[in-house]
């Protein structure tokens, strides 16, 4: 290996190898090695090289784990009427990378969030998801004749984000709509890893065929292709689903995964009525071979429960979970991605280790209660659960010692006034930070 000669701090001359240099700095965060570009020329071509990004990212995704906080702001702009007809009101989102050991050390915390963390301010207006430290964030302008998608990936760690790219035109019909269809896109964002590509995928249903249209954009070549239609269409998956968090895919392994029913679109109190537990089916798009395979719920999933279930991503694993008899919310694991065999049941929580205390057997909550696993810390001890009924706040489960707390999360954007309402909600998901490049 090459040796590095060093005279800092010592009288006399040192000489380091770069191997123990490389391995010294991958275990740093980014910001710290960042500042260590500016040592010298051969330091900043080191750390910028793909193989030490590389390294750093197989290293920072094992520790330090990170989640994402998304902020909303809505203001409101008051019109000229008295009774508010004619007010408007301006929406914008924030993203901030929060660490998970904070979050379980000080839950109640508040947070003033500048431009920096506003996806407006980067000229888009939602966020797709996240990977490999990316974030990518999606932009829509309107004309008459069509609406137009634009993206860019964000690189929070390494403060940088890319041009727009991926430019996708939706074209109005004379109705006012898209043409041959009753509603926008939805879209998801991951990594395919046999050609160490960040891809996007673009969904919608082509109501005129009766099929769905489902599309891929390498960020590499910045062209969208068209791709073969979903086997089964993912549950919501139809009008109006654009940008909707019930539809947009869970990215895992290369693959983004959806929950489907056959001969089903929607979870309703009476469509559940005619659905069996065998319909239930997970659809799995492969973005290195870009074709689809099925997968069942694990064979413990023996009710169909009265909310719909959540196909998500926890510990490290594909993740099935669902709300059970009113008293109890499972979770299972598929410990090996594909493989049926490999599901297992990690936690059954009855809803009075958690707190809830409300009377889930009532119509008017039953069909509507829900919870969602969000991730769990990194000695896999605390899980921390989001509840559809519970607002502003998430449950910190340690289910090792039977310990429940709630989390209370102030965010206010910085420079506005009472006009602004400030929401706070937890990404699922593990985020972690990394030197990959956005361009």
């Amino acid at each position: 290996s090459v040796l590095v000669e060093s005279t800092i701090m010592f009288p006399y001359s040192v000489f380091i190898s770069e191997d123990l240099i490389v391995e010294v700095l991958s275990l740093l965060n980014v910001k710290s090695i960042l500042r260590f570009r500016c040592v010298n020329k051969h330091w900043d071509t080191l750390i910028s090289h793909p193989t030490f990004v590389n390294l750093h990212l197989k290293k920072s995704e094992k520790k330090n784990h990170h989640f994402l906080l998304i902020t909303e702001h809505v203001t409101n702009i008051q019109g000229e009427s008295l009774d508010g007809s004619d007010d408007t009101y301006v929406r914008d989102y924030g993203v901030i990378p929060y660490s998970i050991r904070s979050l379980l050390d000080n839950p109640s915390f508040t947070l003033s969030i500048d431009s920096f963390y506003l996806v407006q301010h980067k000229g888009c207006s939602n966020i797709v998801g996240s990977c490999n430290g990316l974030i990518c964030l999606v932009g829509r302008s309107l004309t008459r004749d069509y609406c137009q998608y634009s993206f860019r990936l964000w690189n929070p760690a390494t403060r940088t984000t890319s041009p727009k790219l991926g430019f996708l035109r939706l074209h109005y019909g004379s109705s006012g709509f898209p043409s041959s269809y009753d509603g926008d896109y939805s879209f998801t964002f991951g990594y395919d890893n046999s050609t160490c590509t960040y891809k996007a995928v673009a969904a919608r249903y082509n109501s005129r065929e009766r099929r769905s249209d489902v599309r891929i954009l390498s960020m590499g070549d910045n062209v969208w292709r068209d791709i073969e239609s979903f086997p089964l269409d993912p549950l919501h998956f139809g009008i109006n689903s654009e940008l909707s968090e019930d539809n947009c895919g869970v990215y895992f392994n290369s693959s983004i995964n959806w929950l489907a029913i056959q001969n089903k679109t929607w979870y309703s109190r009476q469509d559940i009525k005619d659905i069996t537990v065998e319909q239930f089916v997970i659809v799995s798009l492969d973005l290195g071979t870009e074709t689809y395979c099925l997968y069942l719920p694990p064979s413990g999933f023996d009710e169909v429960p009265p909310a719909e279930p959540n196909v998500g991503v926890l510990g490290g694993c594909l993740s099935f979970s669902y709300c059970y008899k009113e008293t109890h919310f499972i979770i299972w694991q598929m410990k090996k991605f594909g493989v049926q065999d490999s599901w297992i049941q990690f936690l059954k929580i009855s809803y009075h280790d958690l707190q809830i205390h409300y009377d889930c057997s009532d119509n008017g909550i039953m069909y509507i209660f829900n919870i969602v696993p969000l991730f769990l810390s990194e000695d896999g001890d605390t899980l921390i659960l989001h509840c559809n009924q519970e607002i502003s706040q998430e449950i910190l489960y340690n289910w090792r010692y039977n310990r429940v707390e709630r989390t209370n999360i102030i965010a206010r954007k910085v420079g506005t006034d009472d006009r602004t309402v400030d929401n706070v909600l937890c990404s699922a998901g593990d985020y972690f930070e990394s030197l990959v490049s956005v361009f």
